[in-house]
């Protein structure tokens, strides 16, 4: 079983007055130390999401015209990779 440290109660394990006076001074730094890590986390966070999550809209990019016999070429060869892959497994 766990045994209390000389600062905790032990029955109740809480913090016992002494141990809250030797805390008292690290508090403002350690929540500023928090609200940092928080903040930097967080920032971190939202500009990945906005990053990978931009409008992705290629309306403006303007698609080269096919020819039918280019397109054909092109049917002919994904057929054959096809093909290929199929029998290679």
């Amino acid at each position: 079983m766990l045994e209390p440290s000389r600062y905790q109660d032990p029955r109740t394990w809480k913090m016992t007055p002494a141990m809250i006076r030797a805390r008292r001074p690290y508090i403002r730094g350690n929540l500023f130390g928090l609200v940092t890590l928080l903040g930097v986390a967080g920032g971190i966070y939202v500009y990945t999401y906005r990053a990978l999550h931009k409008d992705d809209d290629f309306a403006d990019v303007p698609i080269p015209p096919v020819s039918e016999e280019e397109l054909r070429q092109l049917r002919q060869e994904y057929e054959l990779h096809k093909k290929q892959r199929a029998a290679e497994r």
